[in-house]
């Protein structure tokens, strides 16, 4: 990820892993531009060279995996949907494989952000003051109305509403994703991250398969 094309490359990497250690370590809103540059042992006038800001710093760090996060979650959600419309009326041999499908994509993801932890860190936990420091709540809202549309299709839209509120599915999403979110980087190996997030998936399915009518 730090790895940079062109000239002056030890320059730009040595901002860009300074950065990254400021932002872990305080966050991007107090963390300080000049101990930035002074810790990658340039001057702030060097750091103009290469950005514009403090932020699009912050950005070059967290962009390609916010930008893989978004492709890999529609990638598994495009699946789901393919299973449910190849299926009406949906069964529940069905919705159960959607739920193994989405428990299995659960586990490959956090793997994937295990191994980028701290740009994950910096992204759902120290980006408040930039662009991204709602990334996880508007990925949590696309989940909501993806959890609706999947309702509506199962039980029917008036049946849906009666079933479950639009707040209850957010707070369920939110559970879900802040759970996830804190197995990645409080994890100590993979191990214990997979063994963790099965928990966690399995718990979630549980409650999903009896809303959906398993």
């Amino acid at each position: 990820m730090l790895t940079i094309k062109g000239t002056d490359l030890s320059t730009k990497e040595n901002l860009l892993r300074s950065g990254l250690s400021q932002f872990l370590l305080v966050g991007y809103e107090k963390a300080n531009l000049r101990k930035i540059c002074k810790d990658a042992g340039v001057t702030t006038g060097a750091f103009y060279k290469y950005f514009t800001d403090k932020e699009e710093l912050f950005s070059e760090l967290v962009k390609p995996l916010a930008n893989n996060i978004e492709k890999i979650y529609h990638s598994y959600e495009e699946e789901g949907f393919d299973e449910y419309n190849l299926s009406i009326p949906i069964s529940k041999e069905t919705i159960k494989k959607v739920l193994d499908l989405k428990r299995k994509g659960s586990i490959q993801t956090v793997k994937y952000l295990f191994s980028m932890r701290d740009i994950f860190e910096l992204l759902v936990f120290q980006s408040y003051g930039t662009k991204y420091e709602n990334f996880l709540d508007l990925l949590i809202e696309v989940e909501d109305k993806n959890q609706r549309q999947i309702l509506d299709m199962i039980h029917g839209e008036q049946k849906s509403s009666e079933m479950i509120t639009d707040e209850s599915i957010h707070l369920i999403d939110h559970a879900y994703y802040n759970a996830l979110s804190h197995a990645v980087t409080h994890a100590e190996s993979e191990r214990d991250l997979e063994k963790n997030v099965q928990i966690i998936a399995d718990f979630f399915n549980e409650g999903w398969k009896k809303i959906r009518g398993i």
